[in-house]
């Protein structure tokens, strides 16, 4: 008998939700703009705009995730405070505030009671983020699930040395049964096309779930910007190992902008990539 999941990942661009009281989540809303936005004092990383929260959340509820990856997520608290107030407290939350110098970091949301076993380890190493492990438990297919946000292509080289590096520390750690690596790579990992630095980790018996129920590469958009070659990219990978059945895979957005205004209106630059795993 097959354990059927629903897992994603999504880049949640800047996500901050930090308070100065507690609060519930009418007086959240009942709050002014600048009373708001006054209770988190951080100029690098404030509270990222409610109704963008809302709209979120609302996917969230919607799918009814067992299990979502998460990046650019302002600390555990963030986390708690999205859950508790947007999310009716219905997942347990994983993140631990490591590695990040921008006080962004991956995490994880994972449905209360369908992971009993569930065990979330801190990856230790030169990573850009920080590496989540999840173990999923015997509930959960015994699988390993990785969240993961690798180095930006920005700075002097493109970041490229500590990507290649970063690529490599990850693909030594993937086990080549019954594994899950999702997150944002910043680069380009559709076989074929890649750049070489993921070449090590495109090495190991890993499934693009996109690939696996056929959608075209050039179709492959999880992130919007605009630029001379173009305006969508995949940034966003959801990769399983070849023992772990994609039933079903899609991206899910909040509309396609046509230009750089309309893009910073959205919730996120990047889009929900979700899948429906079957696990022997």
């Amino acid at each position: 008998m097959s354990n059927s999941f629903h897992i994603a990942t999504f880049n949640a661009e800047n996500f901050s939700l930090l308070f100065d009281r507690p609060l519930n989540r009418a007086e959240l809303d009942g709050l002014s703009e600048s009373d708001y936005l006054a209770m988190n004092p951080s100029i690098w990383n404030p509270n990222k705009d409610r109704e963008k929260i809302a709209a979120i959340a609302r996917v969230i509820l919607a799918e009814d995730f067992d299990l979502l990856g998460l990046c650019e997520i302002g600390g555990l608290e963030t986390l708690e405070n999205f859950n508790a107030l947007y999310l009716r407290g219905r997942y347990d939350c994983h993140l631990f505030e490591e590695n990040s110098r921008r006080g962004i970091y991956v995490g994880a949301l994972a449905k209360k009671g369908r992971f009993p076993g569930l065990r979330a380890i801190n990856v230790p190493g030169e990573f850009s983020r920080n590496l989540l492990r999840l173990e999923l438990g015997e509930k959960g297919g015994n699988l390993t699930v990785f969240v993961t946000h690798l180095k930006s292509q920005r700075g002097d080289d493109r970041g490229l040395e500590f990507r290649v590096d970063e690529v490599r520390r990850l693909a030594a750690l993937v086990p080549r049964r019954r594994a899950v690596v999702m997150g944002d790579f910043n680069g380009l990992l559709i076989r074929g096309m890649n750049q070489f630095e993921y070449d090590p980790f495109l090495e190991l018996p890993l499934t693009d779930v996109l690939a696996a129920v056929g959608v075209p590469a050039a179709e492959r958009r999880t992130h919007w910007y605009f630029g001379a070659s173009g305006r969508g990219s995949q940034l966003d990978y959801l990769f399983c190992t070849h023992d772990i059945e994609v039933a079903a895979a899609a991206t899910i957005g909040f509309g396609e902008p046509q230009n750089r205004a309309e893009r910073y209106r959205l919730p996120s630059d990047h889009l929900f990539l979700r899948a429906i795993l079957e696990v022997e």
